[in-house]
């Protein structure tokens, strides 16, 4: 019966996705391709997968026009993960091959293989600990290493990938309270991190483990996900914009890499809670995973994808509703159940 359900909810999103996409492209006319004699900029496309607290990985193609400033996509398709269990944490290998997913209490990391994009597959587990970890943020770093920080364990646990089957647990280190996010600067020389309970980002010294600097970026605060920027001097640090359940305000901060300086601010809106953040290659634009706020009216999150250079939000793309409601699904809402996705990678296409 449940892989039947299965079946049946992954028919359900791939036709929403088709119904959503023959829809776009009535009313937006995207061109298949934009040539240079045109004079028209082109498009960016890629696959983004998301960690859900749903119990399954989420993916979609995702298009942004920028002569338009319009944004078409719809999901595609689910991964259950074998353990049913929520994630946060999503970590894509640096060629584009697999994705590392760990899920919150049972700690299981699995393996991942996308290099057929809209059929990924489970091909290896690994049980991390026999405690919680609850791995929220996470980073492949210059040194080829995978980091996670663990909310459950609340430090930076270090993993040699090598052998992308086998992941290895090599460090554990920057003890602290609830991390969230975690960033590995190319030169490897500090580690930031970010501790959701006393709302605070931390730069740190790895070779003696000393505390650099910290940083409030706003208020009392959620800081959850995000990611550097392509050049590695920025990273776009995801936040609630507000504590509790209600309705939230959510943001992203743009923070130097270097002096943990808030550079800009990008506000998303009330009904909003953002948990990452990522740029296009070339930094223009921005897509991030927001869960819609009150959670229990919404039972939704959206990629929002926002103009850098205008700080404007340009469109959105529901990422769970949809499905759910293609499959004649109402997911109930219960404790650390949610209906929202967290941490996001994307592959992207090469651009002709």
């Amino acid at each position: 019966m449940k892989k039947t359900l299965n079946r049946k909810m992954i028919t359900s999103c791939l036709a929403a996705a088709v119904f959503a996409a023959i829809t776009v492209g009535a009313v937006v006319s995207l061109p298949k391709n934009l040539p240079a004699a045109d004079g028209l900029k082109p498009l960016y496309k890629g696959t983004f997968y998301s960690a859900g607290r749903g119990g399954h990985m989420v993916f979609t193609n995702l298009t942004i026009d920028p002569n338009r400033e319009m944004v078409s996509g719809a999901t595609v398709g689910r991964l259950p993960m074998p353990n049913n269990e929520q994630a946060d944490a999503i970590q894509m290998s640096a060629d584009n091959k697999y994705i590392f997913y760990p899920t919150w209490d049972q700690s299981m990391l699995y393996t991942i293989d996308i290099q057929n994009r809209l059929n990924p597959k489970v091909v290896a587990e690994t049980k991390v600990s026999a405690d919680a970890t609850r791995y929220c943020g996470s980073q492949i770093a210059a040194d080829g290493k995978l980091y996670f920080s663990s909310m459950g364990q609340g430090d930076i646990q270090k993993f040699d990938i090598s052998n992308p089957l086998k992941p290895k647990l090599m460090d554990r280190n920057y003890k602290a309270t609830y991390l969230c996010n975690v960033k590995v600067p190319a030169d490897g020389n500090t580690v930031i991190t970010t501790d959701m309970k006393d709302h605070k980002m931390y730069t740190y010294d790895v070779k003696t483990g000393k505390k650099l600097n910290e940083l409030k970026p706003g208020g009392d605060e959620f800081l959850h996900r995000g990611e550097f920027s392509p050049d590695g001097k920025t990273i776009y640090q995801s936040s609630t914009g507000s504590l509790g359940s209600g309705v939230h305000s959510g943001r992203v901060y743009a923070v130097d890499a270097k002096t943990l300086k808030v550079k800009e601010t990008y506000v998303i809106g009330a009904n909003y809670d953002a948990h990452d953040a990522v740029a296009t290659p070339d930094n223009k634009y921005l897509i991030v995973a927001a869960r819609r706020t009150p959670a229990k009216e919404f039972k939704d999150s959206e990629y929002v994808v926002i103009n850098l250079e205008t700080k404007k939000t340009i469109g959105t793309v529901s990422m769970c509703a949809g499905c759910h409601g293609a499959s004649g699904v109402d997911p109930a809402i219960g404790k650390e159940r949610e209906v929202f996705i967290c941490g996001i990678q994307v592959a992207w296409d090469k651009k002709k």
